[in-house]
Protein backbone atom coordinates (compact mmCIF):
# COMPACT_ATOMS: atom_id res chain seq x y z
CA UNK A 1 0.00 0.00 0.00
CA UNK A 2 1.46 3.58 -0.67
CA UNK A 3 1.93 5.71 2.46
CA UNK A 4 0.18 9.08 2.40
CA UNK A 5 3.76 10.60 2.27
CA UNK A 6 4.79 9.35 -0.91
CA UNK A 7 1.27 9.62 -2.22
CA UNK A 8 1.61 13.58 -1.47
CA UNK A 9 4.93 13.31 -3.10
CA UNK A 10 4.18 11.67 -6.44
CA UNK A 11 0.89 14.06 -7.15
CA UNK A 12 2.68 17.08 -6.00
CA UNK A 13 5.60 15.93 -9.17
CA UNK A 14 3.17 15.30 -11.21
CA UNK A 15 1.33 18.95 -10.99
CA UNK A 16 4.66 20.42 -10.88
CA UNK A 17 5.71 18.42 -14.43
CA UNK A 18 2.13 19.38 -15.85
CA UNK A 19 3.22 23.35 -14.76
CA UNK A 20 5.80 22.96 -17.20
CA UNK A 21 4.13 21.83 -19.99
CA UNK A 22 4.99 23.37 -23.16
CA UNK A 23 6.49 26.71 -20.98
CA UNK A 24 9.46 27.34 -23.44
CA UNK A 25 7.62 27.11 -26.43
CA UNK A 26 4.99 29.01 -28.11
CA UNK A 27 1.65 27.83 -29.15
CA UNK A 28 1.88 26.95 -32.35
CA UNK A 29 -1.52 28.18 -34.56
CA UNK A 30 -4.30 26.62 -33.73
CA UNK A 31 -5.46 23.57 -36.27
CA UNK A 32 -8.78 23.94 -38.33
CA UNK A 33 -10.93 21.86 -40.11
CA UNK A 34 -8.59 23.07 -43.42
CA UNK A 35 -5.41 21.47 -41.19
CA UNK A 36 -7.12 17.74 -41.27
CA UNK A 37 -4.97 15.14 -43.26
CA UNK A 38 -5.46 15.05 -46.85
CA UNK A 39 -4.76 11.32 -46.41
CA UNK A 40 -8.20 11.26 -44.95
CA UNK A 41 -11.16 10.54 -47.59
CA UNK A 42 -13.24 13.23 -48.05
CA UNK A 43 -16.59 11.71 -46.52
CA UNK A 44 -14.20 11.68 -43.30
CA UNK A 45 -12.80 15.18 -43.49
CA UNK A 46 -16.88 16.49 -43.72
CA UNK A 47 -17.33 14.21 -40.76
CA UNK A 48 -15.24 15.74 -38.81
CA UNK A 49 -15.71 19.55 -39.92
CA UNK A 50 -19.30 18.89 -39.20
CA UNK A 51 -18.67 17.80 -35.71
CA UNK A 52 -16.27 20.64 -35.23
CA UNK A 53 -19.00 23.17 -36.40
CA UNK A 54 -21.30 21.43 -34.05
CA UNK A 55 -18.89 22.10 -30.73
CA UNK A 56 -18.15 25.57 -32.15
CA UNK A 57 -22.37 26.29 -32.12
CA UNK A 58 -21.67 25.14 -27.87
CA UNK A 59 -19.15 27.33 -27.64
CA UNK A 60 -16.83 23.92 -27.02
CA UNK A 61 -13.34 24.15 -28.12
CA UNK A 62 -13.17 22.19 -31.79
CA UNK A 63 -9.66 21.86 -32.79
CA UNK A 64 -8.85 19.08 -30.12
CA UNK A 65 -11.20 16.80 -32.84
CA UNK A 66 -8.87 17.95 -35.47
CA UNK A 67 -5.78 17.22 -33.32
CA UNK A 68 -7.53 14.06 -32.46
CA UNK A 69 -7.91 13.06 -36.22
CA UNK A 70 -3.96 14.06 -37.07
CA UNK A 71 -2.92 11.84 -34.66
CA UNK A 72 -5.13 8.59 -35.94
CA UNK A 73 -3.55 9.64 -38.98
CA UNK A 74 -0.08 9.36 -37.81
CA UNK A 75 -0.73 6.27 -36.37
CA UNK A 76 -2.30 4.58 -39.21
CA UNK A 77 -5.58 4.16 -37.90
CA UNK A 78 -8.75 3.54 -40.25
CA UNK A 79 -11.04 6.27 -41.03
CA UNK A 80 -13.88 4.39 -39.17
CA UNK A 81 -11.92 4.30 -36.42
CA UNK A 82 -10.74 8.16 -36.32
CA UNK A 83 -14.20 9.39 -36.57
CA UNK A 84 -15.29 7.06 -33.71
CA UNK A 85 -12.07 8.73 -31.68
CA UNK A 86 -12.99 11.93 -32.61
CA UNK A 87 -16.81 11.49 -31.84
CA UNK A 88 -15.70 10.06 -28.19
CA UNK A 89 -14.07 12.88 -27.60
CA UNK A 90 -16.33 15.43 -28.92
CA UNK A 91 -18.51 14.29 -26.10
CA UNK A 92 -16.18 14.26 -23.49
CA UNK A 93 -15.95 17.91 -23.81
CA UNK A 94 -19.66 18.37 -23.41
CA UNK A 95 -19.13 16.38 -20.28
CA UNK A 96 -16.61 18.13 -18.98
CA UNK A 97 -18.18 21.85 -20.03
CA UNK A 98 -21.40 20.09 -18.08
CA UNK A 99 -19.15 19.38 -14.70
CA UNK A 100 -16.89 22.12 -14.61
CA UNK A 101 -19.19 24.87 -15.47
CA UNK A 102 -19.58 27.49 -18.36
CA UNK A 103 -16.46 29.20 -16.78
CA UNK A 104 -14.39 26.70 -17.95
CA UNK A 105 -11.68 27.66 -20.84
CA UNK A 106 -10.82 25.73 -23.12
CA UNK A 107 -7.44 24.32 -21.52
CA UNK A 108 -9.41 23.39 -18.05
CA UNK A 109 -12.25 21.53 -20.90
CA UNK A 110 -9.49 19.61 -22.80
CA UNK A 111 -7.46 18.76 -19.47
CA UNK A 112 -11.37 17.62 -18.32
CA UNK A 113 -12.12 15.34 -21.15
CA UNK A 114 -8.70 13.78 -20.86
CA UNK A 115 -9.11 12.70 -17.59
CA UNK A 116 -12.33 11.69 -18.04
CA UNK A 117 -11.63 9.93 -21.19
CA UNK A 118 -9.25 7.55 -18.63
CA UNK A 119 -11.89 7.21 -16.15
CA UNK A 120 -12.42 9.79 -13.83
CA UNK A 121 -16.33 10.44 -13.25
CA UNK A 122 -18.20 13.82 -13.65
CA UNK A 123 -19.25 14.52 -10.64
CA UNK A 124 -15.04 14.09 -9.55
CA UNK A 125 -14.38 16.90 -12.07
CA UNK A 126 -17.16 19.01 -10.45
CA UNK A 127 -15.59 18.09 -7.06
CA UNK A 128 -12.19 19.58 -8.15
CA UNK A 129 -13.51 22.81 -9.41
CA UNK A 130 -15.47 23.06 -5.99
CA UNK A 131 -12.45 22.31 -4.01
CA UNK A 132 -10.34 24.71 -5.86
CA UNK A 133 -12.64 28.05 -5.78
CA UNK A 134 -13.06 27.26 -2.07
CA UNK A 135 -9.82 27.29 -1.78
CA UNK A 136 -9.10 30.61 -3.33
CA UNK A 137 -8.99 30.10 -6.99
CA UNK A 138 -11.58 31.83 -8.09
CA UNK A 139 -14.24 31.23 -11.00
CA UNK A 140 -12.04 31.65 -13.84
CA UNK A 141 -9.06 30.51 -12.36
CA UNK A 142 -7.33 27.55 -14.45
CA UNK A 143 -7.67 24.30 -13.13
CA UNK A 144 -5.93 22.77 -16.21
CA UNK A 145 -2.98 21.45 -14.06
CA UNK A 146 -4.52 19.47 -11.68
CA UNK A 147 -6.62 17.78 -14.32
CA UNK A 148 -3.50 16.35 -16.36
CA UNK A 149 -2.11 15.65 -13.33
CA UNK A 150 -5.24 13.59 -12.36
CA UNK A 151 -5.81 11.75 -15.92
CA UNK A 152 -1.67 10.93 -15.54
CA UNK A 153 -2.39 9.12 -11.72
CA UNK A 154 -5.55 7.71 -14.09
CA UNK A 155 -3.35 6.55 -17.19
CA UNK A 156 -0.87 4.74 -14.39
CA UNK A 157 -3.80 2.63 -13.15
CA UNK A 158 -4.29 4.23 -9.69
CA UNK A 159 -7.94 3.74 -8.61
CA UNK A 160 -9.99 6.61 -9.75
CA UNK A 161 -11.23 7.43 -6.70
CA UNK A 162 -8.10 7.41 -4.38
CA UNK A 163 -6.17 9.94 -7.84
CA UNK A 164 -9.58 12.06 -7.10
CA UNK A 165 -9.00 12.12 -3.73
CA UNK A 166 -4.90 12.98 -4.01
CA UNK A 167 -5.52 15.74 -6.08
CA UNK A 168 -8.46 17.27 -4.58
CA UNK A 169 -6.06 17.37 -1.39
CA UNK A 170 -3.01 18.44 -3.03
CA UNK A 171 -4.95 21.77 -5.11
CA UNK A 172 -6.45 22.50 -1.51
CA UNK A 173 -2.99 22.61 0.48
CA UNK A 174 -1.33 24.11 -2.19
CA UNK A 175 -3.99 27.27 -2.16
CA UNK A 176 -3.68 27.30 1.10
CA UNK A 177 0.52 27.74 0.94
CA UNK A 178 0.33 30.60 -1.73
CA UNK A 179 -1.41 32.35 0.52
CA UNK A 180 0.85 32.39 3.21
CA UNK A 181 3.77 32.60 0.31
CA UNK A 182 5.50 29.50 0.72
CA UNK A 183 4.92 27.71 -2.11
CA UNK A 184 7.71 27.32 -4.80
CA UNK A 185 7.64 27.42 -8.35
CA UNK A 186 8.45 23.93 -9.96
CA UNK A 187 11.44 23.69 -12.48
CA UNK A 188 10.29 20.83 -13.72
CA UNK A 189 9.78 20.60 -17.93
CA UNK A 190 8.03 18.33 -19.38
CA UNK A 191 7.44 18.73 -23.54
CA UNK A 192 4.22 17.76 -25.32
CA UNK A 193 5.00 17.50 -29.61
CA UNK A 194 2.08 19.21 -30.87
CA UNK A 195 -0.15 17.37 -33.99
CA UNK A 196 0.67 19.88 -36.24
CA UNK A 197 4.30 19.37 -35.43
CA UNK A 198 4.57 15.83 -35.77
CA UNK A 199 2.66 15.77 -38.80
CA UNK A 200 5.08 18.26 -40.57
CA UNK A 201 8.36 15.86 -39.10
CA UNK A 202 6.88 12.79 -40.41
CA UNK A 203 6.06 13.97 -43.60
CA UNK A 204 10.13 15.33 -44.11
CA UNK A 205 10.90 11.50 -43.90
Amino acid sequence: MISGRRWTCTVAALLGAAVGVDAQRPAPPAMTAADLPAQLAPATRLAIARLGDSLRAARLPDEPLYAKAAEGVLKGAEDARIIAAVRTLARELAEARAALGSGADDADLVAAASALHVGASPAMLTQLRDTHRAAGGGARSSLATPLVALADLLTRRVPAAAAAAAIDSLVARRAREALDGRVVQPQVQHRVEHPRHRLARAAAH
